[in-house]
């Protein structure tokens, strides 16, 4: 209560100074949103060439762990995750089959329909929030996704790096 209390008397008091906390509304402004999902692209938006296995990991840890780790159907956990994924069926919870990563053929890697598809074949397209669906993965994200799993979908070894 104290700290609204704070909140609310800094807002007054800045709403009063004579430097606006906003421009004016006749000022000409550009807001660029950027997706802060992107910062894992690199520069630019741009994806290396073989995306190594650490970069999806990182990928699993921002967005997906959340809801798919210990416990979950699919656990997406850092050290369980390319064993969870590579040549393993779906849940069985997903009703429509098939395999979750098919190394070298993104199209036919549940996964990937699961994260790029608006209607995947079952359920929604990931990643969900706490409240229902979030925007969808950016694309140099899913471009990432991908290329792992076009290259083959290496491993992870024991510096980070690919098998």
């Amino acid at each position: 209560m104290r700290r609204a209390r704070v909140l609310l008397a800094a807002l007054a008091a800045g709403a009063c100074s004579s430097s606006p906390a906003r421009p004016p509304a006749d000022a000409a402004v550009d807001y660029v949103y950027v997706d802060p999902r992107t910062d894992v692209c690199g520069d630019g938006g741009a994806t290396p060439a073989m995306p190594p296995f650490d970069l999806v990991q990182r990928i699993f840890n921002e967005n997906c762990v959340s809801c798919h780790a210990l416990g979950a159907d699919l656990n997406l956990a850092e050290g369980v995750s390319w064993a969870n994924l590579v040549g393993q069926p779906p849940p069985a919870t997903e009703a429509c089959g098939g395999t979750l990563v098919v190394a070298g053929d993104p199209g036919a890697s549940y996964l990937y329909q699961k994260v790029s598809s608006p209607t995947p074949c079952f359920g929604s397209r990931m990643p969900l929030g706490e409240f229902g669906s979030l925007p969808p993965l950016p694309d140099c994200v899913l471009a990432i996704i991908h290329d792992w799993i076009a290259e083959g979908a290496p491993g992870p070894s024991a510096d980070g790096g690919v098998d």
